[in-house]
């Protein structure tokens, strides 16, 4: 009998040991990855429907005018843009419903319609992402990069459409126009990239597409990104087709 009630002891203390690990496990995970979407709802836009920067107190001298260093924050994810008077780089947020496009003086007020995008709607919510970077990066703070939405800017169906006004003519079916992405991972070798097709073989991206980068490795723990843009129309500088590329809907993993 003594043998019999140790061994029951044993069993009971036993029994809720393992209950006691199962709900500690259950009620604090660890490691648990959590994920987030990337909307770009929170910005207060302008009268004309987009937002690219503003004045601050932060204004460098750039030799070409004043610039203000300015930042999108969602979601632990920060969006830098640099905002002058006469131009604007990096990115910018938008909630234009127009699809076409109309050349201006290339000022952000002065030419809305590179705010556009060909679908004319955001992916979801109201209001989308217009990237024109010169260097200017999404830093991600060690988030891992699932994926995106995209699609083409009204000035760049244009530019495809009816020449750029630089290079002579309009796409043909061997031209081309892409997006690079450049990741930066906090730790380890930089050096990747990844190329989105934007027109190719005599078409070009009319729709929201989805760019899947949840198998990519380079995409993982990432420091930041960068973007970039090649063409076949192009001169010593770069691109004669407008450096433009409108995101929406970016979803992490953190």
């Amino acid at each position: 009998m003594k043998t019999n009630k140790l061994f029951g002891l044993s069993v009971l203390v036993c029994g809720f040991a393992l209950s006691f690990t199962s709900c500690s496990k259950d009620d604090n995970p660890v490691n648990e990855k959590k994920t987030a979407v990337i909307t770009f709802e929170n910005q207060t836009l302008n009268d004309k429907g987009f937002w690219c920067g503003e004045v601050n107190e932060n204004g460098i001298d750039t030799g070409y005018g004043t610039a203000y260093p300015c930042t999108y924050n969602e979601n632990g994810v920060s969006f830098n843009t640099m905002y002058g008077v006469s131009y604007w780089t990096g990115y910018a947020i938008s909630n234009r419903t127009e699809k076409g496009f109309t050349m201006g003086d290339y000022t952000p007020a002065g030419m809305p319609d590179q705010f556009n995008n060909i679908t004319g709607t955001a992916h979801g919510g109201n209001n989308f992402c217009v990237v024109q970077t010169y260097g200017e990066t999404i830093d991600l703070n060690g988030a891992t990069l699932k994926g995106f939405w995209y699609t083409n800017s009204s000035w760049v169906v244009d530019a495809i459409l009816n020449g750029d006004g630089i290079s002579p003519g309009n796409f043909g079916p061997t031209d081309y126009f892409k997006c690079v992405l450049y990741p930066t991972p906090v730790e380890g070798l930089s050096g990747a990239r990844y190329d989105i097709d934007l027109a190719k073989d005599g078409d070009y991206v009319k729709e929201w597409k989805y760019c899947d980068l949840s198998g990519v490795d380079a995409f993982k723990n990432l420091k930041s990104i960068s973007f970039n843009f090649e063409s076949s129309k192009k001169n010593d500088l770069g691109p004669t087709t407008p450096i433009y590329i409108c995101i929406d809907d970016i979803e992490i993993e953190y």
